[in-house]
C-alpha cells in the first residue's frame, strides 16, 4: 500500500491538516513517523503528544513560509519544541534570535541552555562573550560569576583567548569564586594553577608576598595565599611553562594620511591598555584608494591609485608590514593593477577582489599564497563592483554592496567559498551603499555607514542597530577585536580642520563609547584591521 500523502495531526484539542512529504523533508522525526514502517505510516489521523498547540502552529507556519514572530517570552518554548520534533531549520532560526539577544548578563545561561538543547553555535558565541568580557562579569555580574559551575570556570581560565587587561584579574577571580563557599577551597590548587604567574604585575605580587608573610592573618584570603606560598602548583614552578603560556588578544592597526605626504602613517591601538603606539610608516607618496588587510602577524597593502609626473593610474603594489619586526618590505606585485578594491585574509592567504582598473570596474579575483609568495587567479565576482566592503569568517569571504560598472549601487552580499572557489549571493542589504565598512563578530556581519545593520549568517536575517552616534554618518574603517567593534571616522572640529573620531561599540553591553580628542590617527584613514598577539616575558 502506498503511504498516504496527507495526514491530520491532533495536537491537544486542535486539529492540523499537514502534508506528510513537506514535514518529512524538514524533520527526521516526521520522516520516521510517516515513513518508518510504524502504524502511523497508514493512519490518516495521528495524535502528537508532548507538544503545545501554539508552538506547533508557529512551527508549522515556519515550514510553509520560513517566518516566525519570536520574542523573549516564546523563543525558548519554540526552540525546545523544534528540538523535540527535529525541525532543524526552525531550531536554527530560534538560535539566531537568541544569539541576537546574547548579552554579558545572560551569557552563562545561554551556555547552559545551548548544552541542554545541543546548540553548538550558540554555545560558542556565549562562551566567546564570557571570554572577552570576563572582567565585566567578575565585577558587574557578581551573582552570575559566584555561582558559576567549576567546570565552566576551568574552561574559561585555561583558555589562551581569555581577554583581561592584566593577569592579576584572573588570580582575583579564582580567590573570589573559591571564597564564596568553604567547600570550594579543595579546588583552590587546581584553579590557581591556571593563573599565569609570569604575567602577574610586580605590584600585585608584592601585595601577595606581604600577605603570605602575615602570621596573624586569619581571613580566608590570607590563608589561601599562605597555602599557595608553601605549596605552589607545578605550573608555577616551571619557568619554561610560565614564559610560553601568555594569553592572546587582538590589536588594531590603522593606516592612512594625505596622499601628498611622503609617507602613510601606521598606528597600533592596544585595547588592553587603551593606548596608541607609533609604528613604522609606509614610505609611499601620491598614493590613495589602496586596500589594507591582515594575514597572521602581517599587515598587507595592495594596489591603489598613484599619481605619476602628470596623471593618476592604478598600480599593482604589494607592501607588507611585519608587526614582529616593525618594518615594511615589498611583496610580489599583483597580476592586475587596481584601486578601490577590497582585500581580506583567510588562513595564510590574501584575497583581492574587484575594484577599478584603468579600463573600468572589474570582477577579477586573485589570491596570494604567503608561503610560496605567488599570485593565483580565482573565480571572478558574480557582479563586478568597486568601493565595496569585505570581511571573512572561517573559509568564507563576503563582499558587501559596492558600485557596479554602470555607476549604480549594488545591494548583494556575494560569498566566496575559498575551498571550492565558488561564489553565490547570500542576501541583499536593506540599505545598499558603497564606501561602507564591515566586520564579523560571533557569526554575524556588521555593516556601518549611513545606518548600521547586523546580518545573522545562520538565519540570514537583518536587524538595524539603534545608535544615534552611527545614524546618517559615514566612517572610514571598522574592525572587531576582543568582542568589541571599533569604528573610525572623522568630525569637523573647526571650519578648516577635521579630527579623527573613534567609537567603541560593545553589542553585548549595548554601549557606545565615543572618543575624538587627542587621537593620533592620520586623516584620511585608509584602513583599519585587527591582528591577534601574544605577550612575551
Amino acid at each position: 500500500m502506498e503511504p498516504l500523502s496527507d495526514a491530520v495531526l491532533e495536537v491537544g484539542p486542535r486539529i492540523f491538516h499537514v502534508d506528510r512529504s513537506v514535514l518529512a523533508e524538514q524533520s527526521r522525526y516526521f520522516y520516521v513517523l510517516f515513513y518508518g514502517g510504524f502504524k502511523e505510516n497508514t493512519q490518516h489521523r495521528i495524535c502528537l503528544k508532548g507538544v503545545a498547540e501554539e508552538s506547533f502552529q508557529a512551527l508549522l507556519n515556519f515550514t510553509q513560509n520560513g517566518s516566525m514572530n519570536l520574542n523573549r517570552r516564546n523563543v525558548t518554548e519554540l526552540l525546545e519544541t523544534a528540538d523535540f520534533l527535529d525541525l532543524q531549520r526552525a531550531k536554527r532560526f530560534c538560535v539566531g534570535y537568541l544569539e541576537h539577544e546574547l548579552r554579558v548578563s545572560n551569557c552563562f545561561d545561554m551556555m547552559s541552555y545551548s548544552k541542554q538543547y545541543d546548540c553548538p553555535d550558540l554555545y560558542d558565541s556565549a562562551f566567546n562573550v564570557a571570554l572577552t568580557h570576563f572582567s565585566d562579569i567578575l565585577y558587574h555580574e557578581e551573582n552570575e560569576f559566584n555561582w558559576l559551575d567549576k567546570e565552566t570556570l576551568v574552561e574559561l581560565l585555561q583558555s589562551d583567548d581569555l581577554f583581561v587587561s592584566k593577569e592579576d584579574i584572573v588570580f582575583e577571580a579564582v580567590m573570589k569564586w573559591v571564597m564564596v563557599d568553604p567547600d570550594r577551597e579543595k579546588y583552590f590548587e587546581e584553579l590557581v594553577s591556571l593563573v599565569r604567574p609570569a604575567f602577574l604585575s610586580l605590584s600585585f605580587l608584592d601585595v601577595l608576598v606581604k600577605r603570605s608573610q602575615n602570621p596573624g592573618g586569619q581571613d580566608a584570603y590570607t590563608r589561601l595565599v599562605q597555602t599557595l606560598n608553601t605549596k605552589p602548583p607545578e605550573t608555577w614552578s616551571s619557568m619554561d611553562e610560565a614564559i610560553s603560556s601568555s594569553r592572546s588578544y587582538e590589536t588594531l592597526f590603522v593606516l592612512g594620511g594625505k596622499h601628498e605626504k611622503e609617507q602613510q602613517e601606521l598606528y597600533a591601538y592596544l585595547p588592553k591598555t587603551s593606548t596608541w603606539k607609533v609604528c613604522a610608516p609606509l614610505q609611499r607618496k601620491n598614493l590613495t584608494q589602496y586596500a589594507v588587510a591582515t594575514v597572521g602577524n602581517l599587515v598587507i597593502v595592495t594596489g591603489g591609485f598613484f599619481r605619476g609626473d602628470f596623471v593618476w593610474y592604478s598600480i599593482d603594489l604589494v607592501a607588507i608590514y611585519d608587526s614582529s619586526l616593525d618594518s615594511w618590505s615589498d611583496g610580489p606585485p599583483m597580476n592586475i593593477s587596481r584601486n578601490c578594491h577590497c582585500a581580506v585574509g583567510v588562513g595564510l592567504q590574501l584575497f583581492v577582489m574587484g575594484g577599478t582598473t584603468d579600463e573600468g570596474v572589474t570582477g577579477e579575483v586573485e589570491r596570494l599564497d604567503l608561503v610560496e609568495m605567488k599570485w593565483e587567479s580565482m573565480s571572478p565576482l558574480m557582479r563586478p563592483v568597486e568601493r565595496a566592503a569585505a570581511t571573512s569568517l572561517g573559509t568564507y569571504i563576503y563582499v558587501i554592496c559596492g558600485r557596479d560598472e554602470n555607476g549604480d549601487v549594488y545591494s548583494g552580499i556575494q560569498r566566496l567559498n575559498t575551498e571550492a572557489n565558488d561564489w553565490d549571493i547570500v542576501s541583499y542589504s536593506p540599505m545598499p551603499r558603497y564606501d561602507i565598512c564591515s566586520t564579523v563578530l560571533n557569526g554575524a556581519i556588521y555593516t556601518i555607514g549611513g545606518q548600521a545593520f547586523r546580518f545573522n549568517l545562520s538565519t540570514e536575517e537583518w536587524s538595524e542597530l539603534e545608535a544615534q552616534c552611527l545614524y546618517r554618518k559615514f566612517f572610514m574603517g571598522c574592525s572587531s577585536a576582543n568582542g568589541r567593534i571599533y569604528i573610525l571616522g572623522q568630525r569637523r572640529a573647526r571650519i578648516t580642520n577635521d579630527v579623527p573620531s573613534f567609537i567603541q561599540f560593545d553589542p553585548y553591553l549595548d554601549s557606545f563609547k565615543v572618543e575624538d580628542t587627542n587621537l593620533p590617527c592620520p586623516l584620511p584613514i585608509r584602513g583599519c584591521v585587527s591582528m591577534r598577539h601574544c605577550d612575551v616575558c
